[in-house]
């Protein structure tokens, strides 16, 4: 068994209510213009690639692709962990390296459940 088999549904759904409350979120402060919901977008994105990276963290299992998991696990929480860096400086440079390590930790999250077996 696969170690992304291991993840309990409780898990699944929470990470994709957490996505989709972003998505809301995010077009909520867009078409507002509310600063403080764009504020807390830019907190739930982070919080989001964290616990993504986490948890495929925690499934990584000892199969060939476990060294693509874990990359992928490393990139999502430096990416959410860039994210808050970018929250508290407002330094451009953070803000397009959490969104291209998370664009990465996501590629491996992909390629890895693909070719689960």
């Amino acid at each position: 068994m696969n170690g992304l088999d291991e993840i309990s549904e409780s898990v699944y759904r929470a990470i994709f209510l957490g996505i989709v409350f972003y998505f809301a979120l995010f077009a909520y402060a867009q078409f507002s213009g509310d600063e403080i919901a764009l504020l807390a977008t830019e907190f739930v994105f982070g919080v989001i690639a964290i616990g993504v990276g986490a948890a495929l963290y925690l499934q990584a299992d000892a199969a060939d692709r476990s060294a693509v998991a874990v990359t992928g696990a490393v990139a999502l929480v430096l990416g959410g962990a860039l994210q808050f860096a970018y929250l508290f400086t407002r330094t451009l440079a953070f803000d397009i390296a959490s969104s291209l390590a998370v664009f990465v930790g996501i590629g491996c999250y992909i390629y890895v459940v693909w070719y689960a077996t």
